[in-house]
C-alpha cells in the first residue's frame, strides 16, 4: 500500500454528530431521522424470517466472541448479532452504500465512505452500486452460492435484525440514533456487499470515469477532460489496502513446527475495519481469526493444524479494452468488420435537495461486450474510439464460499486445494503455515487470462507513451481474438485457472510484502507468468526488502554453526519494531554532508538543524523517536518521491534484495541535492508544526473517548514494516491514525495446539462508549500481545468470560 500521496489526500472534517466525517474509510453519517420497521426482511428465497436460528456466544477478553452453534445459520445469526454489538452504526451506513441510496438521505455531493477508492460522491457512488449490484448480477451471484452460505447469510441477517429488534431507535449508538437510513437487512443485502468487497481494488476505484462516461456531444466533456482527475497509473498502482505477510517452516522455526506472522494493512474506520471472532461448529469447523464486516466467517486466522494470512497482490483485476467506433454513430463499435451497437443501461438515483425535496437524477450506462465504457482524460471517448473496462471479480461469485471452505479445510493440503480450485479470493495472496512446517504461498485470485503473448500481439497501434507503461492490460476492442481467453479448467470465463497461477510450498520460508510474486523466496523466484500475474526482475519496495533482509541474517549461519532458527517471540519483535530500512540505505550518506562529515561544504542554520536531528534519531518510528523521523520522511516523500537518480549502486536483479542503496553524494551535484532537500525538510516539518524536542508519539496518535493514545508505526517510504498512515485533520500539528496495522497476528504451533498471540490496532469496536473502542489500541501503544483462548479450558478460564444463549 503506498502512501506517498497521503499527505494530499482531503483531511478528516470536523462536524455535529449528524454529519460526521472520517477521511478514506469514514462514515458520512445523514441528517434524516426516523427509524424503518425492524422486522425480518424478505430476501432472496424467502429472506431471513422463519425459526431454527441458536447460537451460544461466550465473550473473553477485549470483546472477543466466541460463537459456537450446531450449523451454518447458526452462526451466521451469532455473527450477526454480536457485530451489531460492537458495530451497529457502520455497517448499517454501508448497507445503505452498497444498496445506492446514499443521495436519498445524505445529499449528491457529500464523499462516501471512501473505502471504494476514488468515488468522489454520494450521487457517483449510487450511480455505481445500482449499476454494479444489478438484480441480474445479485440473482447471478445468489443461485451461484453454496446452500451453507445461503444460511450463514440468512443467520447473520436474523442476528442482525434481532439487534436492532432489541435495542430500538433509542437505545442505538449516537452515530445512527433515529436516522431513516436504518432499516432490517436480508441476505440480499449481503450479496451486495459481499460484491463490494470484490469491486475492491479494481473497479470500484473506476466509478467515477464511469459515471462521467457519454457519447461525444451528449454529455459533460468538460467533466471527461478533466486534469484532476488522478492518473490511472496512480489508481492502479496504489490500492486502498496493503500488508506484510511471512509464513515460516520447519527449517526456519525454533521448534521445527510452522510459524506465521500477518500484518495486513487497512484503513482503520468503516467497513474495511476488521473484526475478531471464533467460530465453531462440533466436528465441522473450528477456527478464530479476524474478518470484514458482515462476512459471518474468518477472513485472516488459524485452526488448530493450520494458520494463514492474507497480503494485497500485484496481479491485474481489470483490463481495458481499444473500441474503434462506427463513423456514423458513436454509440455503435466495430468488431470484426461487423457495426454493433452499445447496450445503454438506464438508471434513475433520488437525490436528497438542499431545501428537503427529493429530485431524480438520470444516467446512462454504456455496456459492450468487452466490458463498460469508461471516459478518462488518459481514455477520452471521442467520434474514433471508446474506452471499455471490465473487472475479473464482476462475475466472481464464488468470495463467501472460498472462505467458508478455507474455515471448513480440515488440513493445510485441503486448504491449498480449496483455494486453487475456487479461485474465489479477490484480490489477495494467501500464505500459510501448518503445524508440520509447511510453508505455502499462493497468489490465486480472479485474473484476467491474457497471456504475454496475447498483449504484444493484442496491442492497439496508437496508443500514447503513458498508456503503454499502463499496470494493466490494454487491448484491441476491434475483434473478438483479443478478448481473456478461456480455460476449461478455470472457475469462470476469462480467468486464469488456479493450475497457472503462481504457487511456492517451503520447508524455511515464504513472504510477501505487496511486491509480486516473483520474490517469494529468493532461493526460488517465481518466473515465467503473464505480467498479469506476476513481473519479475523489477525493484521491490522496501518493506519486502526489510522483510527479506531480516529473514536473510535470522537465518544466516555465523561462526561454523549451523543455520539459525526463529522463534515466535523475535518474529513479534521484528514487526514492531518500527525501524526504517531506508535510514540503512541512505542516512550515513546524508550524515557525510553535515559539519565535521567527509563531504561537507558550508552549513546553513537548517542543514545544521537536520544534521543534529538526524544523528540523534534512534533510526524508527517508536513513540520515542525524534524529529529526525519527519525529516527523512519528507526527505523521501519531497525528494526520493521523485525518483531521481541519485542511488549509488543501482538496482540489480541479480542482487533485488540489497539494491538500489546509498547516495551518489561524492558527486557535487547530487550532494548539493540532498544538501538542498535536507534544509527543505526543515522547513516543510516546522510548517506542519513539528517542533524539536517533540518525540513522534506526541505528533502521531488517535482520539477515543476524548483521550489521546500515542500511535507508534510509520510510512512505507521509509520501509517501516509496522505501516502507519496519519493526517493533521484539525491544523493542531497533530496525526490522526487513519491507516495500517490492523490485525495484527503471529501464530505458532505446539503439541498442545495453536499458540496465538494478536492485536487489532484500533480496537473491537467502533463505539465510542463500548469499553472495547480502546482498550487493545492502547496495547497496541505499549507493542503488548493479546494470548487468544482457543481451546473451550481456555476460553472458561479466561477472567471474566461470559455466556449468552440467543435463540429465535
Amino acid at each position: 500500500m503506498n502512501l506517498q500521496n497521503l499527505h494530499s489526500r482531503p483531511s478528516a472534517q470536523a462536524g455535529t454528530p449528524g454529519r460526521r466525517r472520517v477521511w478514506w474509510l469514514g462514515l458520512g453519517i445523514g441528517t434524516a431521522a426516523a427509524l424503518a420497521a425492524c422486522g425480518g426482511g424478505g430476501g432472496t428465497e424467502g429472506g431471513s424470517a422463519g425459526g431454527g436460528y441458536k447460537a451460544e456466544i461466550r465473550r473473553t477478553a477485549h470483546g472477543i466472541p466466541h460463537i459456537e452453534a450446531e450449523d451454518e445459520k447458526g452462526i451466521g445469526y451469532g455473527v450477526g448479532y454480536a457485530y451489531a454489538q460492537d458495530n451497529f452504526c457502520l455497517l448499517a451506513e454501508h448497507f445503505v452504500t452498497v444498496r445506492g441510496e446514499r443521495s436519498r438521505y445524505f445529499g449528491a455531493g457529500d464523499a462516501p465512505e471512501a473505502g471504494q477508492g476514488t468515488l468522489a460522491s454520494n450521487l457517483t457512488s449510487d450511480l455505481f452500486y445500482r449499476y454494479h449490484n444489478d438484480e441480474a448480477q445479485l440473482r447471478a451471484a445468489w443461485s451461484a452460492y453454496s446452500a451453507p452460505v445461503k444460511s450463514l447469510f440468512k443467520g447473520f441477517a436474523a442476528g442482525y435484525n434481532r439487534y436492532l429488534r432489541e435495542t430500538g431507535a433509542a437505545g442505538l449508538p449516537a452515530d445512527c440514533k433515529g436516522q431513516a437510513w436504518v432499516r432490517a437487512v436480508d441476505d440480499t443485502d449481503l450479496v451486495r456487499l459481499m460484491r463490494d468487497y470484490g469491486a475492491m481494488n479494481g473497479i470500484a476505484d473506476m466509478a467515477p470515469f464511469l459515471a462521467q462516461a457519454a457519447p461525444p456531444g451528449r454529455g459533460s466533456q468538460a467533466a471527461q477532460a478533466s486534469r484532476h482527475a488522478p492518473s490511472l497509473q496512480s489508481l492502479l498502482r496504489k490500492p486502498v489496502t496493503g500488508s506484510n505477510a511471512m509464513a515460516l517452516g520447519s527449517d526456519a522455526t525454533d521448534n521445527g513446527r510452522g510459524l506465521l506472522l500477518g500484518n495486513p494493512h487497512l484503513p482503520w474506520n468503516g467497513v474495511m475495519r476488521m473484526y475478531q471472532l471464533h467460530l465453531r461448529i462440533p466436528g465441522r469447523m473450528d477456527v478464530m481469526g479476524a474478518s470484514l464486516p458482515g462476512l459471518p466467517m474468518v477472513g485472516i486466522g488459524f485452526t488448530r493444524d493450520f494458520a494463514w494470512t492474507h497480503t494485497t497482490n500485484t496481479a491485474a483485476r481489470i483490463a481495458f479494452h481499444q473500441l474503434q467506433l462506427d463513423p456514423a454513430d458513436p454509440t455503435r463499435y466495430v468488431v470484426d468488420g461487423r457495426s454493433k451497437p452499445m447496450e445503454r443501461k438506464a438508471l434513475r438515483v433520488e437525490v436528497l435537495q438542499p431545501d428537503g425535496r427529493i429530485a431524480v437524477h438520470e444516467h446512462t450506462y454504456y455496456a459492450t461486450d468487452f466490458g463498460t465504457v469508461i471516459a478518462h482524460p488518459q481514455l477520452p471517448w471521442d467520434s474514433r474510439h471508446a474506452y471499455a473496462v471490465r473487472d475479473a471479480n464482476t462475475d466472481n461469485h464464488r468470495l463467501a464460499d472460498q472462505w467458508l471452505a478455507m474455515n471448513q479445510a480440515g488440513s493445510l493440503a485441503e486448504m491449498k486445494e480449496a483455494v486453487l480450485r475456487i479461485v474465489g479470493n479477490p484480490w489477495n495472496n494467501t500464505l500459510a503455515v501448518d503445524a508440520a512446517g509447511r510453508a505455502l504461498f499462493m497468489s490465486a485470485t480472479p485474473t484476467p487470462n491474457v497471456s504475454a503473448q496475447l498483449l504484444q500481439d493484442c496491442r492497439p497501434a496508437s496508443t500514447d507513451e503513458a498508456l503503454a507503461e499502463l499496470p494493466a492490460a490494454l487491448l484491441r476492442g476491434d475483434t473478438a481474438r483479443c478478448q481473456w481467453a478461456s480455460d476449461p479448467a478455470a472457475p469462470q470465463p476469462g480467468i486464469f485457472a488456479g493450475r497457472s497461477l503462481p504457487v511456492l510450498e517451503r520447508r524455511d520460508y515464504v513472504h510477501n510484502a505487496n511486491d509480486s510474486a516473483w520474490l517469494t523466496n529468493p532461493a526460488a523466484p517465481l518466473t515465467g507468468f503473464s505480467p498479469l500475474l506476476s513481473v519479475a526482475d523489477a525493484p521491490q519496495g522496501l518493506r519486502t526488502r526489510q522483510g527479506l533482509a531480516w529473514l536473510q541474517a535470522a537465518l544466516q549461519p555465523r561462526n561454523g554453526l549451523p543455520t539459525r532458527r526463529v522463534s515466535q517471540d523475535q518474529v513479534q519483535a521484528m514487526v514492531l519494531d518500527n525501524r526504517s530500512y531506508l535510514a540503512e540505505l541512505v542516512l550515513d550518506d546524508m550524515l557525510s554532508l553535515c559539519p565535521g562529515g567527509s563531504r561537507m561544504g558550508a552549513p546553513s542554520a537548517e542543514l545544521r538543524q537536520a544534521c543534529s536531528a538526524l544523528a540523534a534519531w534512534d533510526r524508527t518510528a517508536g513513540l520515542d523517536a525524534g524529529i529526525g523521523y519527519g525529516y527523512l520522511e519528507d526527505f523521501a516523500l519531497s525528494f526520493l518521491g521523485l525518483a531521481p537518480d541519485v542511488w549509488r549502486v543501482a538496482f540489480d536483479p541479480a542482487d533485488p534484495v540489497n539494491t538500489p542503496r546509498g547516495l551518489r553524494v561524492e558527486q557535487p551535484a547530487v550532494a548539493e541535492q540532498v544538501r538542498a532537500a535536507m534544509e527543505a525538510a526543515v522547513r516543510n516539518v516546522a510548517a506542519r508544526g513539528w517542533a524539536p524536542g517533540q518525540r513522534w508519539g506526541d505528533i502521531q496518535g488517535v482520539t477515543r473517548g476524548g483521550r489521546r493514545i500515542p500511535v507508534p508505526g510509520g510510512v512505507e517510504e521509509l520501509g517501516i514494516y509496522n505501516v502507519v498512515g496519519s493526517l493533521d485533520t484539525t491544523g493542531n500539528g497533530q496525526r490522526e491514525a487513519l491507516l495500517g496495522t490492523s490485525y495484527l497476528q503471529a501464530v505458532g504451533f505446539t503439541a498442545e495446539g495453536p499458540r496465538a498471540r494478536a492485536i487489532l490496532a484500533y480496537s473491537q469496536s467502533s463505539n465510542p462508549a463500548s469499553a472495547w473502542s480502546a482498550d487493545q489500541t492502547e496495547r497496541f501503544a505499549r507493542r503488548e500481545w493479546v494470548d487468544l483462548p482457543f481451546t473451550r479450558a481456555q476460553i472458561d478460564a479466561q477472567p471474566g468470560v461470559s455466556r449468552s444463549v440467543i435463540a429465535e
